[in-house]
């Protein structure tokens, strides 16, 4: 099947969201709720960490342990929240690429889902966990038949393992030597989960639109629908380079306060973590509002025209 060019779906998409009843409120609802509840498990956690601090001794370790497994549990219970949240934001967008009605009740096919959707990202999870420890299997026992193993040997060969662990030098002689290895298994590694990630690009649409299928049977045709369709798919991607550059530099935020110690930012530790904190929330709002509609209803066209006459029953209401 043809699939529209990478220029086509960005002009269709336009379209879309243009004629869409208030696409904007949809987004709204879905990166606010995304960042009131980080902030909300950030304040938390900050609190259940200064009470951890303050409980020592072992008269105190029911205690430390009752408040680090709340801690535990407040970050699952999140990542699930935005799980949900997403995929009902997936769902919208795929409404308004048809031309449908969506509003902010959209995002509730998330939760309504959520059975089949964790199942389905254990599976993804495992595959990809799979593929890594894989090809470092593999690009280490290549390497250790090249010359490239030959000052990972020296330095094995010049100290013990308790000197290992007990001399920061000997340790980073030996990063230094493995240094090659790592940066070759980088370099292989991130086409790899490209190519995963690209083969499962479909699933979320799936569990929207058939979910029926279960978690097996989604990630399965997804494999099928995107077999001959990965160029295609590595061209729309690069068409959005500017989106996820933005994506990566709004990430980076969450490290600036170690990076403004690092210059000896003079401003007291409280007051760099949480504006920090603020200040990526913020942009990552900024992005999703701004951005993320017709980044959505894009790559909603595409999955769309790999099936145009699927039946929509089981479509987002």
């Amino acid at each position: 099947m043809s699939i529209p060019s990478a220029k086509y779906l960005k002009k269709k998409a336009s379209n879309r969201l243009q004629s869409g009843n208030d696409p904007k409120k949809v987004v709204l609802v879905y990166a606010g709720i995304v960042a009131l509840s980080s902030l909300v498990v950030t304040v938390v956690q900050d609190l259940l960490d200064s009470q951890i601090s303050q409980t020592g001794g072992i008269q105190n370790i029911g205690t430390r342990s009752m408040l680090t497994t709340a801690d535990t549990v407040l970050t699952i219970v999140q990542l699930l929240l935005v799980m949900c949240l997403t995929l009902g934001y997936t769902g919208s967008m795929l409404r308004i690429a048809r031309g449908q009605y969506a509003s902010p009740n959209s995002l509730k096919a998330g939760g309504e889902r959520i059975w089949v959707l964790l199942r389905t990202r254990l599976l993804q999870m495992l595959i990809m966990t799979a593929a890594a420890f894989a090809l470092c299997f593999l690009v280490i026992n290549v390497c250790l038949l090249t010359l490239l193993s030959n000052r990972v040997i020296a330095v094995m060969g010049t100290v013990s393992a308790e000197e290992l662990l007990s001399n920061g030098l000997a340790l980073i002689a030996l990063y230094s030597a493995m240094l090659p290895i790592m940066l070759i298994y980088l370099v292989v590694l991130v086409p790899l989960l490209w190519y995963f990630s690209c083969t499962y690009r479909m699933v979320d649409y799936l569990l929207i639109d058939r979910p029926q299928l279960g978690a097996f049977g989604v990630l399965r045709e997804s494999r099928r629908m995107m077999q001959g369709n990965m160029k295609m798919m590595f061209r729309v991607d690069l068409s959005f380079w500017w989106y996820y550059l933005l994506q990566a530099l709004v990430s980076v935020l969450i490290y600036l306060n170690m990076v403004l110690a690092l210059f000896a930012i003079g401003l007291p530790p409280e007051v760099l973590y949480w504006g920090t904190v603020v200040l990526y929330l913020a942009a990552d709002f900024a992005l999703r509002y701004f951005f993320s509609n017709k980044v959505a209803v894009t790559y909603a066209l595409f999955y769309d025209s790999l099936c145009p006459k699927q039946e929509q029953s089981g479509a987002v209401l």
